[in-house]
């Protein structure tokens, strides 16, 4: 077989290319195909044509969302076995709030009994100061009603929070821990049919009254829902009897406090976390 000089071989491999796209040309392709045959399109940028688009945040909810809250009682409201509590246990009061650095004998000093029906055995008061030179103040109390040993949880201090959030503090998890011990020993949660209300005094120690969206009747997945940005009280049981609990809080007319508390086996809280969602307008108002 005689070999190709090697000067024709570039010239042999053009004509096989030429050769080879017009083949290719000459090949019949499929004719074109529409996807609705006889049907004419109109380009559009409505996501639903024909309807009117409204902005969201210049609309009223529904209806004001159905909440619960823990019941706030000025002194004079206080029951006379409650009242007997602080006037008993005031020395005892005032220690402890000057070891935290607040001075309650003066007289801009304000409180009120924060009811929470899943601790009888205790009287919880909420403190604020207004403002002054130094600025706010606010921390709460538990007054035991068969000792002395108040407690104080510190959420503002002249009007500056602490180096860490009092939701999120080991120490206020020491404090609300052995009140709960105190009350339920250490059984776990899921054995605690009021375990919101627990769940929201918890919220309460931490200086943060609450208004918790109604789980009953349950709130459906509307348009209002989800511009609230909430969810229904919840609690998730693990195999280990540990518990995690949610829930929204709508007392504030443009934010909604989404609120997550962990507690282990032996119901004693472990972490807590607080997320906002700010809303453009107003849209939860207290009822």
């Amino acid at each position: 077989m005689p070999r190709i000089m090697p000067t024709l071989r570039p010239l042999l491999l053009a004509v096989l290319a030429v050769q080879g796209l017009s083949v290719f040309a000459q090949t019949p392709r499929p004719p074109a195909q529409e996807l609705f045959p006889g049907v004419t399109t109109t380009p559009t940028n409505d996501v639903f044509p024909g309807v009117v688009s409204v902005p969201i945040g210049t609309t009223p909810l529904a209806a004001a969302p159905s909440v619960i809250g823990l019941e706030h009682l000025e002194p004079a409201q206080m029951s006379a076995a409650d009242n007997e509590v602080v006037s008993n246990l005031s020395p005892e009061l005032s220690r402890q709030a000057a070891l935290a650095n607040f001075d309650i004998s003066n007289s801009d000093w304000h409180y009120q009994q924060v009811v929470c029906p899943a601790f009888p055995d205790y009287v919880f008061l909420a403190f604020t100061h207004g403002p002054d030179p130094n600025g706010s103040s606010r921390f709460a109390a538990m007054l035991p009603r068969d000792s002395a040993g108040v407690r104080i949880v510190s959420t503002y201090a002249h009007g500056l929070l602490p180096f860490d959030v009092s939701w999120n503090r080991p120490g206020t998890f020491e404090v609300f821990n052995g009140i709960l011990r105190h009350e339920r020993g250490q059984l776990p949660l899921s054995r605690a049919p009021n375990w919101l209300l627990i769940s929201m005094c918890y919220a309460e120690l931490s200086g943060y009254p609450v208004q918790v969206l109604a789980s009953l009747p349950n709130p459906e997945p509307t348009l209002d829902m989800l511009r609230l940005d909430g969810n229904r009280p919840q609690m998730w049981i693990e195999a280990d009897q540990s518990a995690d609990v949610t829930f929204s809080d709508v007392s504030r007319p443009s934010t909604t406090s989404n609120w997550s508390l962990h507690f282990d086996r032996h119901g004693q809280i472990t972490s807590a976390g607080r997320s906002l969602s700010r809303q453009a307008s107003i849209i939860a108002l207290k009822p």
